[in-house]
């Protein structure tokens, strides 16, 4: 089999949780992902393209598709990753309670956990291997703050509702931090589950904000989970605007177009209508038959950035977390197709945000 398709051709995703086997058992160098089925879609177009170039050794390689973002199924992955010998990196896991329930294990092993999503402000005290592609949720909550105060210059009366994990809870607290109470009173602050969502929450939630009547709602949790909720809260709350964090734009919505997700706006780390997004976007839309969403531009970068410091001689992964460290001050940032990647001391990325439209069209 020629050389240059050798590698390529090892690729194959399983149904369920899958594993993808290199073609040889003795290479030096392994490369992981266990994240949701389009981000590892994504991951595998990014191999595909980029293993059949020059200037790789032979890498094994292993998906795994994650079915659940619970935090004790990631350590399992993360458990069955290490022990694959020449691990040096993995792209995970689906979402920040996932990835921070794995990071112990990966800086106890020395194996570069380099999540393409996850935002917890803990996840970068975790470990010195332990990297993220997005901003953490202390600068998004302060970047929401900013925003409703743009909304409501005058002031004005805030709900805020988030899912009771990590993610939700750092979110709001960093929000909360960020506002003041004088000016933007919080009147309605309730947390949601999502494993276990009653149609009893989400009438009492509506009951909440029919009562409290705020002039903006802003919500700190996952597009799908809004989807059930949205039209309990245009009920109760007619013409609200409705600005919700990055989860709210990473998939799992419905009619995304309808007109119930008018003046519905999210948090963005990834302009899917960029001129430098559009080759992934076509490349990603003919391989799969499904559009791109930023979370999968980010796992695309994320692979490519690892196989970036495998082709400049990384072989270990304690040389993986000097070749991250590096970007941005001895070597120049890496150039991703969402943008410059450079990290701080923390191992989160040096990048903002984009406030969009939910639903935006974005050019093809």
């Amino acid at each position: 089999m020629p050389a240059r398709l050798r590698r390529v051709t090892c690729i194959s995703v399983l149904a369920g949780v899958s594993l993808l086997v290199g073609c040889e058992r003795t290479v030096p160098v392994a490369l992981g992902v266990s994240t949701s089925s389009t981000f590892v879609q994504a991951a595998r177009l990014a191999l595909e393209q980029e293993l059949s170039g020059p200037g790789l050794p032979s890498i094994d390689t292993v998906l795994m598709v994650e079915t659940t973002n619970r935090a004790a199924p990631a350590i399992e992955r993360a458990d069955s990753l290490a022990s694959v010998p020449g691990m040096l990196a993995v792209v995970g896991h689906s979402n920040s309670s996932a990835s921070l329930a794995a990071a112990p294990l990966y800086n106890d092993h020395g194996i570069v956990e380099l999540s393409p999503t996850s935002s917890a402000v803990a996840y970068a005290q975790a470990g010195a291997y332990s990297f993220s592609l997005i901003p953490p949720d202390d600068r998004q909550g302060a970047f929401l703050a900013r925003y409703v105060k743009q909304v409501l210059p005058g002031g004005g009366r805030v709900a805020v509702l988030y899912v009771n994990d990590d993610y939700g809870r750092g979110l709001r607290g960093a929000f909360s931090a960020d506002l003041d109470p004088a000016r933007y009173p919080v009147v309605v602050d309730l947390p949601h589950v999502e494993d276990d969502l009653q149609p009893t929450e989400i009438n009492e939630t509506a009951s909440a904000l029919a009562s409290a009547r705020p002039d903006v709602v802003v919500w700190l949790a996952r597009g799908g989970t809004l989807g059930r909720y949205i039209d309990a809260i245009r009920k109760a709350a007619p013409g609200t605007p409705i600005l919700g964090s990055d989860a709210v734009g990473a998939g799992g919505v419905a009619d995304p177009d309808g007109p119930r997700w008018e003046n519905v706006w999210h948090v963005a780390f990834v302009d899917m209508g960029a001129a430098a997004v559009q080759p992934f976007r076509r490349a990603y839309r003919e391989r799969f038959g499904g559009e791109a969403t930023g979370a999968c531009a980010l796992t695309y970068d994320a692979v490519r950035l690892l196989l970036a410091g495998i082709r400049s001689g990384v072989r270990t992964g304690a040389g993986m977390r000097a070749y991250l460290e590096s970007l941005g001050r001895s070597r120049p940032a890496f150039q991703g197709i969402t943008g410059p990647v450079a990290f701080d001391e923390n191992g989160n990325v040096r990048r903002s945000y984009v406030m969009l439209p939910f639903g935006r069209p974005a050019p093809r």
